[in-house]
């Protein structure tokens, strides 16, 4: 439960991510094991494909060459690759993983353009999140419900400001509260009718006078 909950919000982070494509799978291994993805294309005749790690495609994998079926890893990985079968259907297995092989994997298929003089460059398919775990220090349960629980409650924050936003920009574009102005006839139509505020209003005053005798009062 709690590894489909955590899947599925990191599905949702790289969906929403704009610098990539988002994760068509995410696998979870240990240190010193392996991991196999397959990359694909429906495109004909594509001349080679590279296979990149990071976020936006930082560290160069390997690259293949279909007509010479050469297959020519980067140094970091130089032993630890194999490949299986043509261009458009490869399947890559990459051994003994460490930490640092974390990241998103990404095919990309390229194919000579006479007619440009450059390289077309074409996504795959088979983008793959891998998450590589240490075997000795194995993250608790407990610390893995935090993750998620955090995860998700910055998710939310963020999805509320955004509709907060939304909601103050269409109260702005519609318009805001006038307030409401009474024309000068309303005015002249006050002071003919001797209608004054409270604290301007004419009180008539009655004269009086008061006696002292059995303590009360009598008006003149």
């Amino acid at each position: 439960m709690v590894m489909s909950l955590l899947r599925s919000l990191l599905l949702f982070y790289f969906s929403f991510n704009e610098l990539t494509t988002a994760a068509e799978a995410i696998l979870w291994v240990k240190t010193e094991e392996k991991f196999t993805m397959k990359c694909s294309t429906t495109l004909k005749d594509q001349e080679g494909m590279y296979l990149y790690v990071g976020l936006d495609r930082d560290m160069e994998v390997l690259y293949y060459h279909q007509n010479s079926s050469k297959l020519t890893p980067r140094k970091r990985y130089w032993d630890r690759v194999k490949t299986e079968g043509p261009v458009d259907q490869l399947t890559i297995t990459i051994s003994n993983l460490t930490i640092e092989d974390t990241g998103v994997y990404w095919c990309v298929y390229t194919k000579f353009n006479e007619a440009m003089y450059e390289n077309d460059i074409n996504q795959g398919r088979g983008s793959t999140l891998v998450v590589v775990n240490d075997n000795e220090k194995p993250c608790p349960s407990g610390v893995v419900n935090i993750i998620i629980i955090s995860i998700l409650t910055i998710l939310l924050c963020v999805i509320f400001l955004i509709w907060v936003v939304s909601r103050v920009k269409r109260c702005f574009n519609q318009g805001g509260y006038t307030p409401q102005v009474f024309p000068d006839s309303v005015y002249e139509d006050m002071a003919k009718n001797q209608m004054y505020p409270p604290d301007t209003q004419q009180v008539e005053s009655y004269p009086y006078s008061v006696s002292t005798k059995g303590g009360s009062r009598t008006t003149e």
